[in-house]
């Protein structure tokens, strides 16, 4: 009887085994976006001035730009279209550099873009078309360059009071 037991083909192994190798193989490999990597990847979409999707190898991967909040899409705020066509000039069918700083809770990978040398979230300050997302970023550099684009009354700091993106997304719930 034991022995009989011993050879007798289990049919349940071999369904684990093939649904563990499935999984191995459809389910994205992140480990070159964990904390912290670096890797080289094109911009296939710009959904909106701080959200775009690049694509390496055959994986595409969602990012928010870390350190600055641009104008919502949805609904429209003042400058959100001006925020997407300066990303989508400096970034779309690019190779850029991305390093993973974390993952949002919507899946994204929160990250510093860099596109001929230069880093987008800087770039965006600079140009007035986003603000210094102080909640999750400290850096004292981003905080001059809003406060200079401010200063300077550039993109949306020619508006006499601009409403934070944060604020908007508040205001505009359903």
């Amino acid at each position: 009887m034991f022995l009989e037991s011993a050879i007798r083909p289990r049919p349940w192994r071999f369904l684990v085994l093939g649904l563990g190798l499935l999984a191995w193989m459809v389910v994205p490999r992140l480990g070159h976006a964990v904390p912290g990597s670096t890797f080289g990847a094109t911009v296939v979409r710009v959904a909106d001035g701080d959200s775009l999707e690049v694509l390496r190898g055959q994986e595409r991967i969602r990012i928010r730009l870390e350190g600055i909040d641009c104008p919502e899409m949805r609904p429209p705020q003042p400058y959100c279209r001006k925020a997407k066509d300066f990303t989508s000039r400096k970034a779309f069918g690019k190779t850029v550099q991305v390093r993973v700083i974390t993952t949002d809770r919507y899946g994204r990978k929160v990250c510093r873009v860099q596109v001929d040398g230069q880093d987008l979230s800087v770039e965006l300050l600079r140009a007035g078309l986003a603000w210094h997302y102080e909640r999750f970023n400290q850096e004292p550099a981003l905080a001059r360059l809003e406060a200079e684009a401010r200063a300077q009354r550039r993109g949306l700091w020619a508006d006499s009071n601009p409403i934070p993106p944060w604020e908007w997304r508040r205001s505009n719930r359903r």
